[in-house]
């Protein structure tokens, strides 16, 4: 909830919510600009608000914090009413048009918002009496303005009008069920007119498709192989992590497009589910369920979080699993490190890929076996994905990466030798090294030979053991208050 003092402060005092009506009033310049196709449907519900504002005006004396309750409500709701109309005006007016199912849908629920503001402030209002007429008066303005869509898009990058035109064509395919029979002919038609006039094919778009401008980034918290990941908002507050990636070429966006319509299908707990995509933008970007609030694994078992460590082999039988179900499904990861598992804020691990266009660029990868690095076997595969599993583990114990900062030519030449596995590590350090049993397993899953490493569903088995050992010897260490 909102600071008393600050949320008072701000209904008092916040210029850009004065219903003043005038030109002091930024919200009703916005709403009322005879201009904008929506003005008629805005102006309606900034003036429902301004009724609510004025009826707060003064109230509490007797009540203070039931009315400061329905104040916090006010203020979300009028905030979120004032970024929606901003954000509707800056939008090209092909979008405008294109979006104009989903900007009904939100106005009627800030309505319901309000109708339930008004029942507590006993207000009544009949805003529907004249929501179809409003509708109405909006349709018309958009058939004339779109009769031309050309002059919309004069000048823009190509790359721009491919987006425009791709949002047209996502409302067309998936929503057309939603509109009228004059409304779809006309969207149809304004995208078409537009893709000939613009000489820009309509590109190829999923039933998942999200448009880059129904995403709110935040600010970039990492980059991981030229993919800078960021927390964003879509759809009613829902936080995200948003990939961007450079996919210049045909070849890295067809694997883009590729990986993440097989990704979009997976439905497992230890696996990050993609919300959406838009390939159609310059940078491509995917959206994530938000399930990084730890980080990725590398931040979870980092030196300082000594406990984590305790929870290894409990925490790797979930990764285990959801990397099963991806085999399991006809799907190999392909990339798998620390810096694509994400730990939630209840502990579960969820395997992410944050390089789906990353294809087989030839260079030497520390994280793949040797049939990739030395040319000798498939990529991606099963057991590919196996050894990477397997190299998990041994960075989140000993916290190295693997063959550490050696370049290339050593890399190779390591490979080269006559090794069953990727040597054991030798570390000093408490807590960082494996005991026989666990090199037992580990060095099964780094063997150099694909045929010696065993498949998912036999490491989960191996690993089952390791974690209920290391479950048991958890529960001794604690008090027996606590068990």
């Amino acid at each position: 909830m909102f600071h008393v003092a600050a949320l008072v402060s701000s209904f008092l005092h916040s210029e850009d919510l004065t219903f003043a009506q005038d030109n002091t009033d930024v919200l009703w310049i916005k709403c009322s600009d005879p201009q904008d196709e929506f003005h008629y449907l805005f102006t309606r519900f900034y003036d429902r608000l301004r009724i609510i504002h004025q009826t707060l005006e003064g109230c509490g004396q007797d009540n203070f914090v039931p009315c400061v309750g329905i104040l916090e409500m006010f203020h979300r709701l009028t905030t979120r009413f004032h970024a929606a109309v901003t954000k509707h005006r800056g939008l090209n007016l092909l979008i405008r048009f294109a979006t104009k199912r989903s900007t009904l849908e939100n106005l009627r629920n800030f309505h319901g918002f309000l109708d339930k503001l008004s029942q507590n402030l006993e207000l009544k209002n009949e805003w529907r009496k004249t929501w179809k007429q409003d509708c109405d008066q909006m349709y018309k303005v958009y058939e004339d303005k779109v009769k031309k869509p050309q002059l919309a898009i004069i000048g823009l990058p190509n790359a721009e009008v491919a987006e425009i035109l791709a949002i047209l064509k996502f409302e067309w395919e998936y929503n057309k069920h939603k509109l009228t029979e004059k409304e779809a002919e006309l969207l149809w038609k304004t995208t078409n007119k537009a893709a000939r006039s613009s000489g820009v094919k309509i590109p190829k778009i999923s039933a998942f498709y999200i448009p880059s401008v129904d995403v709110e980034l935040e600010s970039n918290f990492d980059v991981v192989s030229g993919c800078t990941l960021s927390r964003g908002v879509y759809d009613h507050e829902t936080r995200l992590v948003a990939q961007y990636l450079s996919a210049d070429d045909r070849y890295a966006r067809q694997l883009f497009w590729c990986a993440t319509e097989i990704w979009h299908g997976f439905e497992h707990p230890n696996v990050a589910k993609i919300v959406g995509e838009s390939l159609v933008c310059c940078k491509p970007c995917v959206l994530w369920e938000e399930a990084s609030a730890q980080g990725t694994f590398i931040h979870y078992f980092a030196g300082e979080q000594q406990n984590n460590r305790k929870r290894l082999w409990r925490m790797f039988l979930q990764v285990a699993r959801g990397l099963h179900y991806i085999h399991h499904q006809g799907g190999t990861h392909g990339n798998l490190k620390c810096s694509h598992i994400l730990v939630t804020a209840d502990d579960t691990p969820k395997i992410c890929h944050f390089e789906l266009c990353k294809g087989s660029g030839g260079a030497i990868d520390p994280w793949k076996g040797p049939e990739y690095n030395l040319g000798t076997g498939l990529d991606p595969s099963k057991p590919g994905d196996v050894y990477s599993f397997g190299l998990c583990i041994i960075e989140a114990r000993t916290g190295d990466i693997p063959y550490g900062t050696s370049d290339d030519d050593y890399v190779t030449s390591q490979l080269q030798k006559e090794f069953d596995c990727y040597p054991r590590p030798q570390v000093g350090t408490e807590g960082c090294e494996f005991d026989n049993d666990e090199w037992k397993v580990v060095e099964r899953f780094v063997a150099h030979n694909p045929t010696d490493r065993p498949t998912m569903a036999q490491a989960i088995e191996m690993i089952e053991e390791l974690a209920w050992k290391e479950a048991m010897k958890e529960m001794k260490l604690l008090p027996a208050s606590t068990r």
